[in-house]
C-alpha cells in the first residue's frame, strides 16, 4: 500500500475521530441511568471489537506463517498483535471506570472481566515470548502462541452465555437504543477500526524496515569478518 493511500487513510482516521467526539459529547443522547458516565461505552465496546479484529488478523497470519515460513507474515502477526495489546489495554483501563459507577465497584472477577484479563496476559506472553528467543524460534512459537491464544477471544465474547453474570448483559440480550446513540456507537467504531488499520500498516513497515537494516548489517559484518 503506497504512501498516498496511508495518507488517504489516515486523513480518514483523523475526520472519524473528530466527528466521534462531537457525536458522543453534543449528539447522542444522554442515557437515564448512568447520565453522562454511559459515553464509556461508545469507545469501551468499540475498542473491545476491534481487539476481536487485531487478534483474528494475528491468528489468521500466524497460521499462515506455520503453513508458508514467511517472514512478512510473522511481521504482520506480531504487528497487529502489538496494537490490539494496546485496545485490550484500552479495554481493561475504560471498564473499571465504567464499573465504578454501574456495579459500585473498580473491578470484580466477573466471566468477562476475567477472561478479557486472561487475554491480556496472554498476548503480554506473546510479546515476552518473542524478546527471548532467537529469530528463527521466536517466529515458530510465537506464531503457535498467537493461535492458542487466539481461542480466548470467543471465550471473551461468549463469557455471558457460558457463565451467568449480573453485571455484563447476556449475549444475545436486545436493548432499546435511542437511533442517535447507535448512529455514534457505528462512527466510534469505524473510527476505531480505520485508526486501527493506520497503526497497523505504519507498524508493519516500520517492522519491515528494520528487518532489512538487520540483514544488511548481518551481510557487512560477514563480509567484514
Amino acid at each position: 500500500m503506497g504512501n498516498l493511500s496511508t495518507k488517504i487513510i489516515g486523513v480518514i482516521a483523523a475526520l472519524l475521530i473528530f466527528i466521534s467526539l462531537y457525536l458522543v459529547f453534543g449528539y447522542a443522547q444522554i442515557e437515564s441511568t448512568m447520565l453522562e458516565v454511559q459515553k464509556i461505552f461508545y469507545y469501551h465496546v468499540s475498542a473491545a471489537l476491534t481487539v476481536y479484529l487485531a487478534f483474528g488478523i494475528n491468528c489468521l497470519f500466524s497460521i499462515k506463517y506455520l503453513i508458508q515460513r514467511k517472514s512478512n507474515d510473522d511481521l504482520l502477526a506480531a504487528a497487529a498483535a502489538e496494537i490490539g495489546l494496546i485496545f485490550c489495554t484500552i479495554v481493561l483501563l475504560s471498564g473499571p471506570i465504567w464499573a465504578r459507577y454501574a456495579w459500585n465497584t473498580w473491578w470484580n472477577w466477573e466471566p468477562r472481566l476475567t477472561s478479557t484479563l486472561v487475554l491480556w496476559l496472554m498476548y503480554i506472553g506473546y510479546f515476552i515470548l518473542r524478546s527471548a528467543l532467537e529469530a528463527d524460534k521466536r517466529k515458530l512459537y510465537s506464531a503457535v502462541l498467537g493461535v492458542i491464544a487466539f481461542v480466548d477471544v470467543p471465550i471473551v465474547h461468549f463469557a455471558t452465555k457460558f457463565w451467568k453474570s449480573e453485571a455484563h448483559p447476556e449475549r444475545g440480550a436486545k436493548f432499546d437504543i435511542a437511533p442517535s446513540m447507535l448512529y455514534t456507537f457505528l462512527v466510534v467504531l469505524a473510527a476505531c477500526i480505520i485508526l486501527f488499520t493506520l497503526l497497523l500498516i505504519v507498524r508493519y513497515r516500520i517492522q519491515t524496515t528494520q528487518t532489512r537494516y538487520e540483514m544488511i548489517q548481518q551481510k557487512h559484518l560477514a563480509e567484514a569478518s
